[in-house]
């Protein structure tokens, strides 16, 4: 039994079909993974930390476009603190926010941006770690089909052929072995080149979002999100009393610079024309203009 009629046996050259069929299915799915986590990750790395504040809706239209970010980016936008600068920008279109006012993040980032969401759950994953176990299976199963088929051709009813039908029976029971060895190697191949694949493709993408959104975004704990709220507070709370105090006199001021630049003007102007009547009535003789109204 040569090795081209080992190769060339069906149930090996099946085996070895699954085993193609199955690595082609993984690369494809890795392939896609790769392509839309790349695009991600570049996009990262274009952006500084100082940069994110005015860049967020830039930000937030790239990520909620790729269809690997898009569900998981609406969750991390809900556990992001926005500066009140920011917020009174996002308002006011005119309004261009403080470079420094920097976006707080109160959970670490690889809770959302991980192995099962950004991985796992874009491909058909359980198919893919099922492969290894149905190539398996089907060493076994060629193995003892071969094997009923090698025992229904052996014929010992003649003694001219028992010879030969023995010799029939030992190469099939060879082809069926080699089934079960086909299968097992093809499997541990298999998932070695299914973990080499996927460290390269996927899994070197997903932690290096991680670490970029890491850089990008500050995570903020509880205790010091308190502490920051409550000097906040302080900070709105003196400047109000600082406006309440500036109150009236701010109030005399305007109410002075309204008499001196409106009524004033408007009185004098009143004052010179009643003088201008009184000084017309004056030259014809009827008396003043005064005792004339009254």
């Amino acid at each position: 039994m040569t090795f081209l009629n080992v190769i060339t046996e069906p149930a090996i050259l099946i085996i070895t079909a699954f085993f193609m069929s199955f690595i082609l299915i993984v690369l494809k799915s890795y392939d896609v993974v790769e392509k839309n986590l790349s695009q991600v990750l570049e996009f990262l790395k274009t952006l500084n930390k100082k940069e994110v504040s005015y860049k967020f809706n830039q930000i937030d239209q790239f990520m909620s476009d790729n269809l690997f970010t898009s569900t998981i980016w609406e969750d991390f936008k809900k556990a992001l603190i926005f500066p009140e600068k920011l917020y009174i920008a996002s308002q006011n279109a005119k309004a261009v926010p403080d470079a420094n006012s920097d976006i707080y993040l109160t959970i670490d980032a690889s809770y959302f941006f991980n192995e099962e969401s950004l991985v796992t759950s874009k491909i058909n994953n359980r198919f893919i770690q099922t492969m290894p176990t149905l190539i398996t299976g089907l060493g076994p199963f060629f193995t003892f089909l071969k094997m009923a088929i090698a025992f229904t051709q052996v014929n010992f009813a003649d003694d001219t052929n028992v010879t030969s039908s023995l010799n029939g029976l030992i190469a099939n029971i060879q082809i069926a072995a080699l089934c079960s060895v086909f299968a097992v190697g093809f499997s541990l191949l298999f998932m070695f080149i299914e973990k080499n694949l996927y460290n390269k493709k996927c899994k070197t993408y997903y932690l290096a979002i991680q670490k970029e959104l890491i850089r990008l975004f500050d995570v903020v704990t509880s205790e010091k999100f308190l502490i920051d709220l409550v000097k906040e507070s302080k900070i709105q709370n003196s400047t109000n009393e600082k406006l309440l105090k500036a109150l009236p006199e701010d109030f005399a001021k305007a109410v002075a610079t309204s008499i001196s630049e409106t009524t004033t003007p408007y009185l004098e102007n009143i004052l010179y024309s009643l003088n201008k009547l009184n000084e017309s009535y004056g030259k014809d003789g009827k008396g003043d203009v005064i005792d004339k109204l009254f």
